[in-house]
């Protein structure tokens, strides 16, 4: 089921509870006034068939909702947990909503700005070459865009190998591993925390220790990221290790939840503090996301404008470029020719002095009637001598 009608559900699951129904009536309600009822439907009779809601709704929702609906089944309350659910996924989903929104106009600013490129490419610049009347200049050599088109591959395959080794880390590597992106990673690190303390709460309630749960949890193989820290609970438990060593490896981990479980066994105090951490940690994490979508809409028109003007540079590029380079040409010309006359005259010299009609540049090095830094100048300019005669 898309995400979207996920969360729709949810949230409309919420209400209704929150309303005083029971988790029955509430479905049975969003049959009758869903538009896509078939599914609510199934759910329904399920439900009717005497199956737990855990168990009946596992087909249309992700891995993750589906483990922390079924531990709250199992360990906690079930409906309190729905309830903390559909409104962290309805606040999710508005916050995406809300990026999408802020995006759109530096994407029509990026469209346009493509447009106005490919315009003046193929419409602007001909006109302007034929007014000027100027030579086109090469700037790059032939074989440029083959180099580029390799860089391109060479960078893919480098990036294909690497998000290859990527996958094959455990989903606790990669959180740490995206925890440390600048800019996202805090915002998820309060996510993550959020999340974790949540659950350490429901589960807690239970009465149950702590790795008791967490080798129930991992004998569940859910293939979820909450299936993967029981497991490594477990692994390093069984190694002689203890809870703090746990908060230690998983740096991502807040150590604050850690130092609640330290402060002794009463679990009342244990509770508060965890339900206080979470909310505090939920708080958190949406001022963060706020913050995030404040940098967005402002970082995209910067990346918009700098665009902008590296285009409107490149044309004046094109449109400068080659009235330099035909003065520079002129210029060269202008040399070419002071040279040869220079050489000429030389060469008479010469000629007067030592009665040869064929001189070569070593004999006008050999005995100074020219220097070497000239010869190579005028070897630069492509001056030749034939016999008596200089020309380029």
């Amino acid at each position: 089921m898309p995400r979207r009608q996920q969360v729709e559900f949810l949230s409309l699951l919420g209400q209704l509870i929150q309303s005083g129904y029971s988790i029955n009536q509430a479905t049975n309600f969003i049959q009758q006034i869903s538009r896509e009822s078939s599914w609510v439907k199934n759910l329904n009779l399920e439900l009717a068939k005497g199956k737990n809601f855990a168990f009946a709704i596992k087909p249309y929702l992700n891995n993750s909702l589906n483990f922390q609906i079924g531990m709250a089944d199992r360990y906690g309350n079930l409906e309190k947990i729905l309830l903390q659910l559909a409104d962290f996924s309805e606040k999710c989903l508005k916050q995406e909503n809300k990026i999408k929104q802020i995006l759109r106009y530096p994407l029509v600013l990026v469209f346009l700005l493509i447009g106005i490129a490919v315009a003046v490419k193929i419409f602007l610049l001909p006109i302007l070459s034929s007014w000027s009347n100027q030579q086109r200049v090469d700037f790059v050599d032939e074989y440029f865009w083959f180099k580029v088109l390799g860089v391109v591959l060479m960078t893919l395959l480098f990036l294909f190998y690497r998000w290859q080794s990527f996958k094959k880390m455990s989903k606790l590597k990669q959180l740490a591993f995206y925890t440390k992106i600048p800019l996202f990673g805090k915002t998820l690190n309060h996510l993550i925390n959020y999340q974790f303390s949540l659950q350490l709460l429901m589960l807690t309630a239970s009465g149950l220790q702590i790795s008791q749960i967490a080798k129930d949890i991992s004998k569940n193989n859910s293939h979820s990221v909450e299936s993967d820290f029981a497991e490594k609970l477990v692994e390093m438990l069984e190694d002689g290790h203890s809870f703090s060593d746990y908060f230690h490896e998983l740096s991502f981990l807040d150590p604050t939840i850690n130092i609640y479980f330290q402060q002794g066994a009463n679990k009342e105090l244990l509770n508060r503090n965890l339900k206080i951490y979470s909310k505090i940690s939920y708080e958190k994490f949406l001022t963060s996301v706020d913050r995030l979508i404040s940098l967005i809409q402002p970082l995209s028109f910067a990346i918009v404008g700098i665009g902008i003007v590296l285009f409107i540079i490149s044309l004046l590029m094109l449109l400068i470029l080659p009235n330099l380079n035909n003065q520079r040409k002129k210029a060269e010309n202008t040399q070419a020719e002071a040279m040869v006359s220079v050489i000429q005259t030389q060469v008479d010299l010469y000629e007067n002095d030592n009665d040869d009609k064929n001189v070569t540049y070593s004999e006008l090095l050999s005995k100074k009637y020219l220097t070497e830094k000239q010869i190579k100048k005028a070897q630069e300019f492509g001056i030749k001598i034939n016999g008596s005669n200089v020309s380029k």
